[in-house]
């Protein structure tokens, strides 16, 4: 089956002369150095004057030091260099680094903090050479993502949502892989999101007798259109179990690359032969996919589709092992109990609905995690809200002003001028009252942490005003233990809940020094407004907030941090180590 692509619409716009590689090289360094400051531990030692900054960043276990000019200091570490970088030698004269060199040298000083923290890795040497190669296979997807971008012009607006969600280019700033993937090989435009792809899913048909599926919120799974012809191409085979004739037969939505993989699976072949799955091939209208690469989206169905995916993108392969599945099925369970009682009109969180699968009893653990299927509410079908994925908002490539400067530029008294710094602090108030203030009141009141990173957060502007923040992928929520209310339906042993320490710790990882620390960083660099200012606007927002928590992020010195460069190259992706960073909350009341 060879799948169908669509790009995503777009308009022509006068090139940007900047070269692609050159350009994905430098953001790839700057995540290298940025990760490798935090952490360390190391501030930006930056000196000169006339706006000429020169860093001087340590390397100990080279007995070197980095000279890199600094294009632009952050308070929170969200720092842009210029070229070249030089190696400077504690004895002797200094030479220009290659990224793949930065490479190496970085990775070197990764093993020793690794060493200090976890103790002597064995097959270090390996280590290195594998998160190396995946860091230089995420610069050639940068570059080549970079160059589609160019050649293709900026997106057409009637699709925002869209637009945003296949416009993250660059990925995320402190993450030394942010855009490696795995696995498609040649097929690579006909699935990334940011090479405009749009497929066909295929579809499958599974035996009840080997099927688990469980319930959580309202909202059809299956497109009537495919469901009829599922029925039509079965005909008398229709699985064993249906609820009744003419019901639709238990169907789950494959992505196209991974229909594939499965048809190299003996399990799944056995399974075929004795007439429990049926590969139904491609059906329905296209999707397309989302910033995640792996959720899918027909924007005329009010149901999304997380599918499992065989392919290793930034630190995982990406399927969906049942506790996976279950893990985002509780969370979906919580929060249709007590979200009613929330009083946020702006806020929401797009909450899955249940999910599909193969039973791990019948098939095994491994087939199941390749066939399983959450379903998301997607309220934002054509002609209703149109969300923007804030991590797309928040890219700063070169030649281009972010999208979430554009937003706020466009409800500017005057729309043609870099937006003020007053200005910007009265976008920033409204942005908060959306997001964090609905964020730590849900976490104060009912104990519920959301994974709000920038890439799980949704925003819906009003004429470039803050209107509304969603919140989506359930399968990151924290609940704390000692704070589950009764009537949530949660069993005691379910994994999503936590300690009251490590939820509050996530959701200070990804709302604040993630997401907030992020969206400050850019209206800091590319607004006329200081992002010292803007994080004392963000103080005086929380402390006019009541609760602990609002104190707690305003009177503590340091916010976690996740330190994925060390865990990536410790193995340590799912259980990442966090380190402290200092808390510009904290600093810009000293």
């Amino acid at each position: 089956m060879t799948p169908t692509t669509a790009p995503a619409h777009r308009t022509r716009e006068p090139a940007d002369r900047t070269d692609p590689r050159a350009e994905a090289e430098r953001a790839a360094a700057q995540r290298l150095l940025n990760s490798y400051l935090r952490e360390s531990g190391t501030p930006l030692p930056a000196e000169g004057g006339d706006g000429a900054l020169v860093a001087r960043i340590a390397l100990p276990v080279a007995d070197a030091s980095l000279v890199v000019p600094v294009v632009h200091r952050s308070v929170f570490g969200h720092h842009a260099y210029g070229a070249p970088v030089r190696l400077e030698p504690s004895h002797g004269p200094s030479s220009p680094v290659r990224l793949d060199e930065l490479v190496r040298l970085v990775l070197n000083e990764v093993e020793a903090i690794a060493a200090r923290v976890f103790g002597p890795v064995p097959d270090a040497d390996d280590r290195k050479r594998a998160l190396a190669e995946q860091i230089q296979g995420s610069v050639d997807a940068t570059a080549r993502y970079l160059e589609h971008h160019r050649d293709t012009g900026a997106p057409v607006p009637d699709d925002p949502t869209r637009a945003a969600e296949q416009s993250v280019l660059l990925g995320h700033p402190f993450h030394p892989t942010p855009k490696s993937i795995q696995g498609f090989g040649d097929d690579l435009a006909s699935y990334a999101p940011e090479l405009g792809a749009s497929f066909v899913p295929h579809w499958f048909a599974v035996d009840r007798r080997i099927l688990l599926e469980r319930r959580t919120g309202p909202g059809p799974w299956t497109p009537g259109p495919v469901a009829a012809a599922a029925r039509e191409a079965l005909g008398d085979r229709a699985p064993v179990g249906a609820p009744s004739p003419g019901a639709d037969p238990a169907l789950v939505p494959v992505h196209p690359w991974q229909a594939r993989h499965l048809a190299s699976r003996p399990e799944a072949a056995r399974l075929t032969a004795d007439g429990l799955l049926t590969d139904l091939g491609p059906l329905g209208a296209p999707v397309y996919p989302t910033s995640s690469v792996r959720t899918v989206c027909d924007p005329r169905f009010p149901t999304s589709w997380k599918l499992p995916l065989h392919v290793r993108i930034t630190n995982f392969v990406r399927t969906n092992p049942v506790p996976h599945l279950v893990r985002a099925a509780d969370a979906a369970a919580v929060v249709g109990a007590l979200a009613p009682e929330w009083d946020h009109p702006g806020f929401a969180a797009l909450a899955e609905t249940g999910f599909r699968t193969l039973d791990p009893g019948a098939v095994g653990d491994g087939l199941a995690a390749d066939l399983g299927v959450l379903y998301r509410d997607n309220p934002f079908t054509v002609g209703r809200q149109a969300p923007q994925v804030l991590a797309s908002l928040l890219e700063e490539r070169d030649g281009e002003e972010p999208g979430i400067v554009r937003e706020v530029r466009r409800c500017s008294p005057d729309p043609g001028a870099r937006p003020g710094a007053e200005h910007t602090a009265d976008w920033l108030r409204r942005y908060l009252a959306v997001s964090l203030v609905p964020l730590l009141e849900v976490f104060e009141r009912d104990g519920v942490a959301f994974e709000a990173h920038a890439q799980n957060a949704l925003l819906v502007t009003d004429g470039g005003r803050p209107e509304a923040f969603r919140v989506r992928d359930m399968e990151g929520t924290a609940v704390s233990r000692g704070r589950l209310r009764s009537g949530t339906g949660l069993p005691p042993d379910s994994p999503l809940l936590y300690g009251e320490d490590e939820a509050w710790l996530r959701l200070r990882y990804y709302a604040v020094t993630n997401q907030l620390g992020h969206v400050v960083a850019v209206l800091g660099r590319h607004t006329g407004a200081d992002e010292r200012a803007l994080w004392h606007t963000v103080r005086s927002v929380l402390a006019d907030r009541p609760g602990p928590r609002a104190a707690d992020l305003l009177s503590h010195p340091s916010l976690p941090a996740k330190a994925n460069l060390v865990s990536r190259f410790a193995g340590r992706g799912e259980d990442p180590l966090y380190v402290d960073v200092p808390n510009p909350l904290f600093e810009v009341n000293r």
